[in-house]
């Protein structure tokens, strides 16, 4: 699949000079705009169990993990030929020898790939990227909450019909997980080393767990993807559509208006919502034994799930609070019970729905209600930022639990702009799958951007 790809780029080119699209430019002109930068990380996490006698219990595990990405690009928003490359890398050095946190680099000592290579032809009106990049969708992502982002082998198409309003096509063939050196044609339901990718998201349950072959009926053939943004005028809205080929149908949409006082406190108001659905003898899930699944939940249902959720708060002077509320609805008949089916997010928790915390939310624990409360203030000229959370999770299949978060960012100025200490915690309290009643995440983080 990889050296289909690899063609794609010509073809785009062939394509765009055969219609009359492009126009000549010279390679020094293009050149001309090349950029370079990237950022250093190094990053040191720690997971701590406490158990309560059941057969789940869990050791404390921790990691470390000093990254780089190094980025070659011309500059994105400008007109004509373009290209971006990125070369990621990360290193244990040794440290992760005894019971690591596979979640932030896998089990591996080092990650070396190529994390972007795509060309682009952009004009006012639209944008034509195809290869190796990142995406920024609501379910799909960078999900760039460990040493390196998510990336994905794809062709994009976006349209600019009108100011602040952009529409997205893009066909994803394959991807690159967090903790994986190559892009592979799977996803966060497959087990860890499926067709020797030895990625680790510590999948929620999974449908395919042959580690040696890869049968072609079982290789994941994509997704295709249809969404809008637009902003302007104190309302941000999304509307998207995603064909995750074989797992589910998802149409989700957002939208939130702030209304502008001009005193510095501005009020805002939000809603999301999505709905899933896919017959369960068309899906994967109906096609092999789903491992792992909640205590009670279907494993033959069909895919049926709804998601409701609200938000309110206020921006003020240097900072925001807000409340929000979601809930995934509950069909016993439905596979799992209704479970939200998110190929790229599970586990990762950085999916787009409000009350997700640092280390889970409705998308791992199923069906459910969850609200949270946020705060966010930042001091002494935004040098020193504040984030304050709590959430509260009822859940069909996982009882009651909450999350209690913490997390403070210093960011430099002067001869160190660029470089920023940051310590996040949270505190999960109930029912945990392995076995525990309270589970302590702490995540150092040290990143210099260049």
């Amino acid at each position: 699949m990889r050296k289909y790809m690899k063609a794609i780029p010509l073809a785009v080119a062939v394509a765009c000079a055969s219609t009359g699209i492009a126009q000549a430019a010279s390679l020094s002109d293009i050149l001309s705009g090349v950029k370079v930068d990237g950022k250093a990380r190094a990053y040191r996490f720690t997971r701590q169990f406490s158990p309560n006698g059941g057969a789940g219990n869990k050791s404390d595990v921790n990691a470390f993990s000093l990254a780089g990405i190094l980025n070659v690009h011309t500059d994105a928003a400008a007109n004509g030929w373009g290209f971006g490359a990125s070369a990621f890398t990360a290193q244990s050095l040794g440290l992760n020898q005894h019971n690591p946190d596979s979640t932030l680099m896998g089990v591996k000592n080092q990650i070396t790939a190529v994390g972007q290579l795509y060309l682009q032809y952009r004009q006012p009106l639209y944008m034509v990227r195809a290869g190796d990049m990142e995406l920024n969708t609501p379910w799909m992502g960078g999900s760039d909450s460990r040493v390196l982002p998510a990336t994905y082998q794809a062709v994009m198409l976006q349209i600019n019909p009108i100011d602040h309003l952009h529409i997205y096509g893009i066909r994803e063939t394959a991807w690159k997980s967090r903790t994986s050196n190559n892009y592979y044609n799977n996803n966060l339901y497959y087990a860890s080393n499926w067709g020797g990718d030895d990625s680790d998201g510590g999948q929620p349950f999974t449908v395919f767990n042959n580690a040696t072959t890869t049968a072609a009926a079982q290789k994941s053939s994509g997704t295709l993807l249809i969404g809008a943004d637009y902003a302007a005028d104190g309302l941000k809205a999304r509307l998207w559509y995603y064909d995750f080929y074989r797992m589910a149908n998802t149409y989700y949409g957002e939208a939130t208006y702030t209304y502008k006082t001009g005193t510095g406190f501005d009020p805002f108001i939000g809603i999301q919502g999505m709905s899933q659905n896919l017959a369960n003898s068309d899906s994967f899930f109906g096609q092999g034994t789903v491992h792992g699944m909640y205590t009670g939940g279907s494993t033959t249902g069909d895919i049926n799930s709804k998601v409701e959720g609200a938000k309110i708060g206020v921006n003020i002077p240097h900072g925001s609070v807000f409340v929000a509320y979601d809930k995934v609805n509950y069909n016993a008949s439905a596979f799992g019970g209704g479970v939200i089916i998110s190929p790229f997010t599970a586990n990762y928790a950085t999916d787009p729905l409000w009350t997700t915390s640092m280390i889970r939310g409705l998308v791992e624990l199923g069906p459910g209600n969850a609200t949270k409360i946020k705060g966010t203030y930042k001091l002494f000229n935004s040098q020193l930022r504040l984030i304050a959370a709590w959430a509260k999770y009822n859940t069909h299949f996982h009882g009651n639990s909450t999350n209690t978060y913490g997390d403070i960012t210093w960011f430099f100025h002067g001869a160190y702009k660029g470089l920023s200490l940051r310590d996040r915690i949270e505190v999960s309290n109930g029912k945990l799958a392995n076995g525990s009643n309270q589970f302590v995440y702490n995540r150092v983080m040290a990143e210099y951007d260049f």
